[in-house]
């Protein structure tokens, strides 16, 4: 059966780009570019939105069919359905990621981006459940964090599987043990297939695997006021231990995302 997997892109624009705006130029321009991809083989759904940290930082998400991915998967559950215990699933089919057919061109960003950007486009391929094509999470949301988690390469199959395990306990005491108006909407996670490693100064191997999260919250001061629950802080702690130090690029984020 075929399986879906998210490709996340991370940019800078130029101020005059403002896709919300029907009179900028520039940006009905960068919105043409979102629909056309929409005819890729293998789209099924794809939203774009401003960063709350940055407002010239666009994260640009779509769903992408791809048959043949491996990946950890944890389930994402609107908070009113989330079940008493997470349902993990392994799928045993191996990735040949040498395969383009399911990436986006970036060189079709490049008459958009910031002129002065140091930072240059970031894009990662990651595994959630159900993926964007089934559900309208993201653009339901109010606010969307956007979090991924360096860890280095080198750690241990039982360090990996604790890890694992610590995710999972960390969104169930937010989604199920803290009260309904102070917790996330919904939660998604999983980890990054494409690329599986990134690069990091701070991991013996030099490399580090990434846990990403996209998380559904009121607002973004409600995420901010959850973080200083005992809950929030319980959990949080077992992953910061062996966590490395943000990636350039993957730094949290807040986005509110609209339907493309």
């Amino acid at each position: 059966m075929s399986q879906s997997i998210c490709q996340f892109i991370f940019f800078r624009v130029k101020p005059s780009v403002r896709p919300e705006d029907p009179s900028s130029e520039e940006g009905e321009a960068l919105l043409n570019v979102f629909r056309t991809t929409k005819h890729q083989s293998g789209h099924q759904d794809s939203a774009w939105g401003r960063t709350s940290e940055d407002q010239d930082l666009i994260v640009w998400v779509m769903g992408e069919s791809c048959p043949y991915c491996t990946a950890h998967q944890v389930a994402w559950f609107p908070r009113a359905r989330a079940p008493k215990y997470l349902v993990r699933r392994e799928l045993t089919n191996q990735t040949d990621w040498s395969d383009a057919r399911s990436s986006t061109d970036q060189n079709m960003l490049d008459p958009f981006l910031a002129e002065d950007n140091a930072q240059q486009p970031t894009s990662v391929y990651v595994t959630l459940s159900p993926p964007i094509s089934a559900t309208a999470t993201l653009t339901q949301n109010p606010v969307t964090e956007l979090c991924a988690l360096p860890y280095a390469s080198t750690l241990s199959v039982l360090e990996a599987k604790q890890i694992n395990a610590n995710l999972i306990s960390f969104r169930t005491a937010l989604m199920e043990q803290v009260p309904q108006m102070a917790g996330p909407r919904s939660w998604a996670m999983g980890q990054l297939d494409r690329p599986c490693k990134l690069d990091h100064a701070l991991s013996p191997s030099g490399k580090a695997t990434v846990h990403f999260m996209a998380v559904g919250w009121d607002s973004v001061d409600a995420h901010l006021k959850a973080k200083e629950t005992e809950k929030f802080v319980e959990g949080i702690g077992p992953l910061r231990e062996k966590m490395l130090a943000p990636i350039p690029g993957l730094e949290m984020k807040h986005v509110s995302f609209q339907k493309i």
